[in-house]
């Protein structure tokens, strides 16, 4: 905790610093602290804590300095701190000078893309980006996390209401995306170069990239607002005995103090694989009680787990508390709260608070 408690004097000093520097200096973040009791077996700590600094440095460009800490270091006790995010972005166009019908923007350093309009109805994604691999993180999602000290670089051309976007990191992965939005329905193509388990292939061949496609309808009708999304990509290169391809569709509706959510994900092995049912009620503006199901039918038993929660907001923090019924496999955890946690059994209680 020591190196925490230091960092944090340093963002602290920084903050009130950078003012000189820049012309509009924000500190912003999110810290969730969660415990568990699981058959007698109790746990509790920090689970999220993402400070960061953004500096408008003026009209065009801003620089994004972002923190991680998700738990303590094995064995040290220490917090896991660490850079995940430190770009640059740039407003060419503008700084330029140039009236033209597109826009031009650079991002440049170290960061993540997500080349995904985050097509899914569900509070967790389980019937987006659960799956592939082996059930894990990622399901063919076009998108990579922060290359530690790599340098990176990605190009967004925006003409209209639509948008082309470049992404590189200089040595190999490449992922490229057209965006945009027609009334009520917005969406995104994109091509990746081969990404398998959250990181790119050394030495994957353009032509054997995956190809997405994804779309989400929203709209409303007097007091129920609709939502539908729609996802599916496929790899150009043949996985076998792995799945070549992921689909998933969901529905959402919204009524007065009610919400449903249901989303359902398959491969080529599975025609159905993650189902997702999502169920809950606002009695009053700041409480919510809700039932979230976990359904992985391709596994030899269905149900991964159920999550009762009821929370409560106090201003920008919201409490929780909650009871995980587990699924047949007692030891995997399902995502809690958005998937920013998860337990597997047993009572839960948690902060989420957001600055």
């Amino acid at each position: 905790m020591k190196k925490l408690w230091m960092l944090l004097m340093v963002l602290a000093l920084l903050a009130t610093a950078a003012p000189m520097f820049a012309s509009d200096v924000t500190f912003t973040g999110r810290m969730i602290w969660a415990a568990n009791l699981d058959d007698g077996t109790a746990s509790a700590g920090l689970v999220r804590f993402r400070p960061t600094l953004t500096a408008k440095i003026d009209d065009f460009n801003t620089l994004v300095a972002g923190f991680r800490n998700e738990g303590v270091t094995a064995g040290t006790g220490e917090s896991a701190m660490r850079v995940r995010d430190l770009y640059l972005t740039t407003d060419v166009t503008g700084a330029l000078g140039l009236d033209l019908p597109i826009t031009v923007k650079t991002t440049i350093g170290q960061f993540e893309p997500g080349f995904t309009d985050w097509s899914y109805v569900s509070e967790s994604g389980w019937e987006n980006y659960y799956g592939f691999p082996l059930g894990g993180w990622n399901n063919f999602l076009a998108d990579v996390g922060p290359f530690d000290q790599q340098m990176t670089m990605q190009v967004d051309i925006g003409f209209g209401p639509a948008a082309l976007h470049v992404y590189s990191d200089f040595i190999g992965f490449m992922m490229f995306g057209l965006s945009g939005a027609i009334g009520p329905v917005s969406g995104w193509v994109t091509f990746q170069m081969p990404q398998f388990g959250g990181a790119p292939v050394p030495g994957g061949e353009l032509g054997d990239g995956i190809l997405g496609v994804e779309a989400k309808y929203t709209g409303e009708f007097g007091d129920l607002k609709i939502g539908v999304p729609v996802f599916f990509r496929y790899s150009l290169a043949d996985l076998a005995p792995v799945e070549n391809f992921s689909y998933g569709v969901g529905v959402s509706a919204d009524y007065t103090m009610f919400h449903v959510a249901a989303g359902v994900e398959g491969d080529e092995n599975d025609a159905l694989d993650n189902v997702v049912i999502d169920v809950s009620v606002k009695p009053i503006d700041k409480l919510q009680l809700k039932v979230n199901t976990y359904l992985d039918l391709a596994a030899a038993s269905a149900l991964s787990g159920i999550d009762i929660q009821a929370n409560y907001m106090l201003g920008a923090t919201k409490l929780m508390l909650g009871w995980v019924v587990p699924g047949d496999v007692t030891t995997d955890a399902i995502p809690i709260n958005g998937d920013t946690f998860g337990f597997a059994n047993g009572l839960y209680m948690a902060v989420d608070v957001s600055f």
